[in-house]
């Protein structure tokens, strides 16, 4: 490894251990899981409070979902503000995005799945987004939802998206990546240091092994106390429940509400868009030929514009997060007395 890698090399081994522990919860789950809206409910109930760890398993499928989005972000950000991804990395580069926006389709494929009130208002607002695009909005939206609604077609479209198409894209990215890594190199520091290639063993492997045992023992901690919530089977017809996504889109939602009428299409496509097209091309942008921050400034301020409105609209999003939906816990309630 170049000289001077250090901690901030160690999120990909991270990203690695945490998407094996997604596989191997998933196909726990998916053992007892039944992807129809008359048996989904019943059977997350059932492996959250009758099944032996059901609840912990769950749990760490849930919190790692969340986990990894926060993680890849941060490493996809430590990229770009090292400018690792110019030549040869390029396609490293681009792989890594499409990496990104898979790990993304999990987290909303999946978010159905328990076809609670929580996940059926959310998936609501989230598929309504893609409504929006111009001249194939709703060809869009009915080929997402399986219909006009959400419904029966809607979980199994997303359950299969969730078990079949994502996670064979996300093995053939992932090798692809692999293979470009070990092929150009973990890229050093911005500023290249003098001194012969630093073994893996023992120092980085010290390091990947501490921050492993970290995010690992975070991920088991929260999986402990504060175990998933099962609230209310989804009822369509329901109107006390007010729907929001998950925090990994709470800022585009944010971003679509203080949007005038007439104009969501800025926000939930022409922005996602030009940030999405902008990582693309983003190696064949930069022209500079150095890697440090300070002569890549436009490139920076740039980067930093993106991260502050997204990281400014989360924001709003938790500040303005209601209480606890008082519809919410009635079905974990009663799942919790069923003997």
């Amino acid at each position: 490894m170049p000289p001077g890698v250090g901690w901030w090399q160690t999120l990909g081994n991270l990203i690695m251990t945490l998407l094996i522990f997604q596989f191997v919860t998933g196909f726990a789950l998916a053992m007892y899981y039944s992807p129809s809206p008359e048996a989904a409910h019943a059977s997350v109930r059932h492996i959250t409070y009758d099944v032996t760890l059901g609840s912990f398993i769950r749990g760490l499928h849930a919190w790692g979902s969340s986990v990894i989005v926060f993680v890849v972000a941060l490493h996809t950000m430590r990229v770009f503000f090292w400018g690792s991804y110019k030549k040869p990395r390029e396609v490293t580069w681009l792989a890594g995005v499409v990496i990104f926006q898979i790990v993304l389709g999990f987290s909303f494929t999946g978010y159905l799945l328990p076809w609670d009130q929580r996940a059926y208002w959310a998936t609501v607002v989230g598929t309504r987004i893609a409504a929006t695009v111009p001249l194939i909005g709703h060809q869009l939206l009915v080929f997402i939802r399986g219909g006009e609604e959400v419904g029966a077609l809607t979980l199994t479209r997303f359950f299969s998206f969730h078990v079949m198409l994502l996670p064979a894209s996300l093995m053939a990215f992932m090798l692809a990546h692999l293979f470009l890594v070990r092929k150009h190199h973990i890229a050093g520091p911005v500023e290249p240091q003098k001194g012969p290639p630093v073994p893996f063993y023992p120092n980085q492997l010290f390091k990947d092994a501490i921050v492993l045992l970290v995010g690992v023992g975070l991920l088991i901690y929260l999986a402990i106390a504060f175990p998933p919530a099962l609230e209310a089977v989804a009822n369509p017809t329901g109107t006390d429940f007010s729907p929001r996504p998950e925090w990994y889109f709470l800022g585009l939602y944010e971003l679509l509400k203080i949007m005038p009428p007439g104009w969501e299409v800025v926000a939930a496509v022409i922005i996602p868009t030009t940030v999405t097209i902008g990582m693309i091309l983003l190696p064949w942008l930069d022209r500079s030929r150095s890697r440090h921050p300070a002569k890549r400034q436009w490139v920076i301020f740039s980067g930093i514009a993106v991260i502050l409105l997204i990281g400014l609209m989360t924001l709003k999003g938790i500040l303005e997060t209601p209480p606890e939906h008082k519809a919410a816990s009635t079905e974990a309630v009663a799942g919790k007395q069923t003997p």
